[in-house]
């Protein structure tokens, strides 16, 4: 609808001059040189943008809309607070006046449209900065019912499918533990449909089609659909060739790929693409990422090198556990105990309870801050690094080692370890009935810092089960895996995983 009334009214404009149509026009512009100044990082030249929009057609809802859209992204990317209170502010402004325009008349859809986007977005951001899901579950209702009322008026007004679209894909994963959500929501969501709607938004979408790609990219990527995930990643990158935020993207999916050296280029791609903007997002992200990959290909002066950029970027509210661990492990390998120690005291403590890996990497830290890097621990940590990056003959070589020497010493946390890490290597071979019987030797252990190992080999099970045909075993082990009634790292996102395997093509 939006692109039908748009060439209308472009028209109609050439041929009657009217300020109306003239606003219609220059808005959409201002609209669309904004979208993609945030797809290439410059916040400052989209929010001008935007607001001139707002300035010139104050009853036009594009401009307020996409206003808020800034410091959405920005809050979504940083987890500051300050950026989600002036979101969820302009947010209220917005709502506030969708509703003024329904009230006088209910079948205005371009009302309908931005409010259901609205509360959309605000669900995500509420539920994201982990506010009070149950009010993000109210407003990702409200929003749903908006944006299916334009759908059901007019199926060819594709810019609602983008949040119907996400709304079905993530609904779909609610855990057990949120089981609540889907009662107050009266829909449990649908993936294949959530695609579908997606891949409307991106084929036919008017300020939704990049937006649309960047989801699918993200949702096709964590099915393991690559060369789909490609596809929708490339169509961004012949869009945005110079954006930092799409470089970094391509590099992420490179890397889940175990194409490390190829993530480094694009991610070094992203940093050059950043200069001139000057992004403290990009500066952040990709120095993390960067430090990362070179941790996982064992080249630990670099990865050291970008975790020290990294961790000059933080702000009190990212995640970074994860990275003081690999710095202050990289400066241990390279023989400077006490740096290292540095950096595993700058533990953040202050996590939210459904932050699993932030709270997972502080306990790493810790372990590390009490006990010196041993050989095993060496071994152990080269052996990942290898599987990670795809050097299959060297992690075999690692776990070779590791199973040959000391073997009976062995407390049940390092065989824990070692069997699941051996059990990823002959799954990557994909040999899944050696792979199952590594899995399986977790079972018989009592591991008591690495307790997560033992769900997690009857989930790895599952998977194996599913390659091999064989469903019913595999639903028998997704059973065990949620079924453990102990507390372990990451027992809130089994549910998830789980279901996110049972519906892999």
């Amino acid at each position: 609808m939006i692109k039908s009334c748009f060439k209308i009214l472009a028209v109609f404009a050439v041929l009657t001059g009217t300020v109306f149509a003239q606003d219609f026009v220059k808005v959409h512009t201002l609209i669309s040189d904004g979208i993609d100044a945030e797809y290439n990082m410059d916040f400052p030249l989209a929010l001008s943008k935007f607001q001139e929009a707002k300035s010139i057609a104050p009853n036009d809802l594009r401009g307020h809309f996409f206003e808020q859209t800034i410091y959405y992204w920005k809050a979504m990317l940083t987890r500051n607070k300050s950026e989600f209170e002036t979101f969820m502010n302009l947010s209220d402004k917005l709502v506030e006046k969708c509703e003024n325009v329904i009230d006088k008349n209910e079948n205005d859809l371009d009302a309908r449209l931005y409010l259901g986007w609205t509360y959309t977005i605000r669900a995500f951001a509420i539920g994201f900065m982990g506010e009070n899901y149950l009010k993000a579950a109210s407003e990702i209702k409200d929003g749903n019912s908006n944006l299916t009322f334009v759908l059901e008026k007019d199926p060819n007004y594709h810019d609602a499918a983008l949040g119907l679209g996400v709304y079905n894909y993530l609904t779909s994963f609610i855990p057990r533990k949120l089981q609540w959500l889907t009662d107050i929501l009266g829909f449990s969501g649908n993936r294949e449909e959530g695609k579908r709607l997606l891949m409307i938004a991106s084929d036919k979408g008017t300020y939704t089609s990049s937006e649309a790609k960047f989801y699918l990219t993200l949702m096709l990527w964590r099915e393991e659909q690559y060369p789909d995930s490609e596809k929708y990643a490339q169509a961004l990158k012949s869009k945005y060739p110079e954006s930092p935020a799409v470089w970094m993207l391509w590099g992420g999916l490179l890397a889940q790929q175990d194409k490390m050296a190829e993530a480094v280029q694009a991610y070094e791609q992203s940093l050059e693409f950043n200069k001139g903007k000057n992004s403290e997002i990009i500066f952040r992200t990709a120095y993390g990422a960067l430090s990362n990959a070179y941790f996982r290909m064992n080249d630990y002066q670099k990865s050291a090198e970008f975790g020290k950029l990294f961790i000059s970027y933080l702000t009190k509210d990212d995640n970074q556990n994860n990275r003081l661990h690999s710095t202050g492990v990289s400066l241990e390998f390279m023989g400077d105990r006490n740096a290292a120690l540095e950096y595993y005291r700058k533990a953040r403590t202050d996590i939210k309870d459904d932050n699993q890996w932030e709270k997972y990497w502080l306990r790493k830290l810790r372990e590390r801050e009490a006990t010196p890097l041993t050989r095993t621990d060496s071994l152990l940590i080269a052996a990942d690094n290898n599987r990670a990056t795809g050097k299959l003959t060297e992690a075999a070589k690692d776990y070779a080692t590791l199973t040959s020497t000391q073997g009976a010493n062995y407390n049940d946390d390092i065989k824990a370890q070692i069997n699941q890490g051996l059990g990823q290597l002959y799954y990557k071979q994909k040999d899944y009935n050696k792979a199952i019987e590594q899995f399986k030797l977790n079972s018989s252990l009592n591991p008591q810092n690495e307790k997560w190992l033992v769900p997690e080999s009857y989930f790895q099970i599952g998977r194996c089960y599913l390659k091999l045909g064989n469903k019913s075993e595999a639903q028998k082990y997704f059973d065990m895996a949620l079924d453990v009634d102990y507390d372990y790292d990451f027992k809130d996102s089994m549910d998830g995983k789980i279901k996110n395997e049972l519906t892999k093509k």
